[in-house]
């Protein structure tokens, strides 16, 4: 039987994409991704850690899953309880302690990569220990122009000299009982595997050989497994940018004749939806309330190390509410992706469009008794945009779903009201009970310091409930906010909405269920918040896609668009945490209390999000923005009492509470509270 394999990536604790083993983008926790790949049944799991450092670092400190190891060995045991299927580790193997203390730790097979180029005997010794089965070799291969191919080590940054198929039937002599076959030119390319390279290895050596290193699309697996001859192929990227991404693999590798176990969705020892011990939690919650009211708040008290930068170009700092990382000139990802944008050609947007259309005609509806798409719509400008350009432009019949959190503005109201007008459009509205969402309104805010946790995952959910429930194959969201503002992903990755996504992003970790049973809040309260099956996404196919991946995408321009032809109407009073207009009046708290609360736990908030954009888009220089920031961030809104009046808080607790979210790694409390300033 051959096997599917997902690798994790993972750096300082996180998840990270990874391109010509150069460029790592952040990605995320990997407890999610763990959870998600144990109730698919996978057949096997290679986590590797590329740390070039000795830390782990969540980037927040509001997240519901959280670790206290600072190492791979004190992660590892946290990873093997959420881990049904065998599991390799590599990353920092330089002895045969090391792979006693992972094996302790929960590993089933230890991956050798650098260290057994430098010290060969090692895998004789580790063999012996504790059996071929056990040792893995990692060979990471770099195809020089001139076709020559060089095994590389040090994370494919010193060249060895060997010859690859050398190197591995040494490997194979000295008792290694598999080889993960790792292709550094293709790496986060997505042109499929260097098969010449796998067929030459698979054919010097006796022992199963991993394919890995260039997947783009789920097709790409099986002339690997076939033609190539390897044992399992291994993929690391593709498994973070598509919903149900190991299943629609495996169903593509079976139904092209690969013998397989078969795809299974759920395993009935492990759900997908996290379960949470109530009393534990209320605990929490009840210490962090004690804190509030005592005072007692970590960032007076952390060890943790200020030290703070920001991206040289825009305005974001390292310690983000979206995970980013830097390059050697101080490019945050954000920028880089939002480069990359610019450096498209119309050419390159017209391929694009291509695409897109030929999504959208496998999901038209063949004989008009279904809606073609479904548009999550919050009445914004954006909103206008995805409906105008799937309407108007490209001529397919959406369904319009909103979700109502009970906090539009006047003109936000108005605008939602008429989308179904002015586009000649159905539009379903869904209002949840205004009482619960006055609880979920109080428990965000203390359990997280997010009041609109309810707001996020109600439209993280509803559109594709409503999809599901209609068997409309096709969701249409509109810019994929992580990948814009910090480059979480490439634009090249056509990255798609996925559960792990909504829980880990949208919901911070906190599912449906952790609010049952606070405020005698019932499962039946929480039926708007409840994803679809995994069973229902397979057998519709159900696909999210972002609409920011195929066109150009500009919130300036959408405001103007939607003004200019359907009479949208900005905001006729300024916000006073951004010099923006027209964002969020779909939310009357969205520029207000909640994103004051992004600026008491990382030191900034909306107008430094809306000026980088303009940064990068050259519609404001870095000094115009810096100015903007300074004025805007520190403002702690007339939106914050509005708020406390429609919750029944007074202002005192808010405060007090608020203060127990603020990270250490950005304020401090001398006589006041103080933070890390952006400088010019």
């Amino acid at each position: 039987m051959k096997r599917l394999i997902p690798v994790l990536l993972l750096k300082n604790g996180l998840i990270v994409r990874s391109q010509l083993f150069s460029i790592h983008q952040s990605i995320g926790n990997p407890m999610h991704t763990v959870r998600r790949l144990s109730n698919w049944n996978v057949d096997e799991l290679i986590l590797l850690d590329i740390s070039t450092e000795d830390r782990h670092d969540l980037r927040r400190d509001d997240l519901q899953v959280q670790y206290q190891g600072t190492t791979l060995l004190g992660l590892l045991p946290e990873i093997a309880k959420l881990c049904f299927m065998p599991l390799a580790v590599g990353g920092g193997i330089r002895d045969i302690e090391a792979m006693r203390e992972r094996f302790a730790a929960g590993a089933d097979k230890c991956v050798i990569n650098s260290e057994a180029v430098r010290n060969p005997a090692l895998l004789t010794e580790a063999s012996r220990a504790f059996g071929a089965q056990a040792v893995v070799v990692s060979i990471d291969v770099l195809r020089h122009r001139d076709g020559r191919l060089e095994v590389m080590i040090d994370g494919g940054r010193t060249p060895t000299g060997l010859d690859p198929l050398a190197w591995a039937r040494e490997c194979e002599q000295r008792g290694a009982g598999e080889i993960v076959l790792n292709s550094v030119d293709r790496d986060g390319a997505g042109t499929g595997y260097d098969l010449a390279l796998v067929q030459a290895v698979t054919t010097s050596v006796s022992i199963p050989v991993i394919a890995c290193g260039g997947v783009g699309t789920y097709a790409d697996f099986v002339p690997a497994l076939n033609e190539g001859g390897a044992s399992a192929a291994a993929a690391a990227n593709i498994f973070n940018f598509y919903e149900l991404a190991y299943p629609h693999a495996k169903k593509t590798c079976i139904d092209a004749g690969v013998a397989m176990r078969p795809v299974q969705l759920a395993n009935k020892w492990f759900t997908r939806e996290p379960q949470y011990d109530f009393q534990i939690e209320k605990a929490k919650l009840e210490m962090r309330m004690s804190h509030a009211r005592q005072g007692l708040f970590a960032a007076a008290q952390d060890p943790r190390e200020r030290k703070m930068r920001w991206c040289t170009q825009c305005l974001y700092p390292s310690l983000s509410a979206t995970p980013m990382e830097y390059d050697a000139k101080g490019l945050c990802t954000g920028c880089q992706m939002a480069q990359m944008k610019t450096d498209f050609g119309a050419s390159e947007w017209q391929r694009r469009g291509t695409i897109l259309r030929g999504i959208f005609e496998q999901a038209r509806s063949s004989d008009g008794t279904r809606h073609d798409c479904v548009i999550g719509v919050s009445g914004g400008k954006d909103s206008y945009f995805q409906t105008h350009y799937v309407k108007n432009v490209l001529g397919y019949k959406p369904l319009l779903v909103t979700y109502y959190g009970n906090n539009y503005t006047p003109e936000g109201e108005y605008n939602l009201r008429r989308m179904a007008e002015v586009f000649d459009v159905d539009h379903i509205i869904y209002k949840p009970s205004v009482t619960l969402l006055k609880k979920l309104n109080r428990l965000g805010f203390q359990i997280m310091g997010d009041m609109n946790w309810h707001g996020h995952m109600g439209i993280a959910t509803l559109p594709m409930k409503i999809a599901a429930l209609h068997k409309i194959p096709l969701v249409v969201w509109g810019e994929h906010g992580y990948a814009d503002l910090c480059g979480q992903f490439s634009m090249n990755d056509f990255v798609e909405w996925s559960y792990r996504n909504r829980l880990e992003h949208f919901g911070r970790g906190y599912e449906w269920n952790y609010m049952v049973g606070f405020e005698d809040i019932t499962a039946a309260d929480m039926v708007p918040y409840q994803y679809p099956s995994d069973q229902e996404l397979f057998d519709l196919n159900l696909k999210g896609i972002y609409l920011s991946n195929y066109v150009p995408w500009d919130g300036n321009a959408n405001s103007k668009l939607a003004s200019e032809l359907y009479g949208f109407e900005a905001g006729n009073t300024p916000f006073e945490r951004t010099y923006r207009r027209a964002s969020n009046l779909d939310d009357m708290h969205e520029n207000g209390a909640h994103d004051y609360m992004k600026y008491v736990k990382f030191g900034y908030g909306r107008c430094t999000d809306h000026a980088s954009k303009d940064i990068r888009s050259g519609a404001l220089s870095r000094a115009e923005g810096i100015a903007l920031a300074r004025h805007h961030d520190p403002v702690k809104p007339f939106d914050v009492q509005r708020w406390l009046n429609y919750v029944g808080m007074d202002e005192t607790t808010f405060d007090a509470i608020a203060d127990t979210f603020r990270d250490p790694r950005v304020w401090w409390f001398d006589g006041g509270w103080r933070r890390h300033e952006l400088s010019d």
